[in-house]
């Protein structure tokens, strides 16, 4: 119920600014683009850092590991996407081991830069039924760069516990 609230606020904020402005170039989804992409890029770095015997690790116990994290995040680029109509015909992956968590992750985020490449900005006014609710296109993706956001914090915080720093951190 949190988490539907969560993403009911999240998706009101984004969404609501958004439909007043107009967007006749596509400025907006080259931005959103490039924000995308620098927190996958972390996402990614910092995946990387983390050693693989840390991957099933847990702050506490029903809390998502490392792993699952990861498999959320793909779970979610996948999902979203394919709300937005661009399916996926990605092959189920072995996501236990770090090898395959990471393999998934990138072919989900690079899903998500296909639909986003695919994409007009008169597309963003068009409607999709997500998680219960009718939303425009443009707090659809601002919900899946969020999330992207949101976990890149939750795996930072996962990596200093375990002495791992984030790659781009200096330390």
């Amino acid at each position: 119920m949190l988490r539907n609230i969560t993403f009911f606020l999240i998706a009101v904020f984004i969404a609501l600014p958004a439909t007043a402005q107009d967007h006749s170039n596509s400025a907006y989804l080259d931005a959103v683009m490039m924000d995308f992409n620098g927190a996958s890029d972390k996402l990614n770095s910092l995946s990387d850092a983390i050693p693989e015997d840390h991957f099933g690790w847990s702050p506490a116990e029903g809390v998502r590991s490392v792993a699952e994290v990861l498999n959320h995040v793909s779970d979610a680029n996948f999902g979203i996407a394919a709300m937005l109509g661009h399916e996926s015909d990605y092959e189920a992956m072995d996501t236990d081991t770090k090898e395959g968590a990471m393999a998934r992750l990138m072919a989900s985020q690079e899903h998500v830069r296909e639909l986003l490449a695919s994409m007009a900005d008169a597309d963003l006014t068009s409607t999709a039924e997500v998680f219960g609710m009718t939303m425009n296109h443009y707090g659809v993706i601002g919900i899946i760069t969020g999330h992207t956001h949101e976990h890149l914090g939750q795996l930072i915080a996962y990596a200093r516990s375990n002495d791992v720093a984030p790659p781009w951190s200096g330390g």
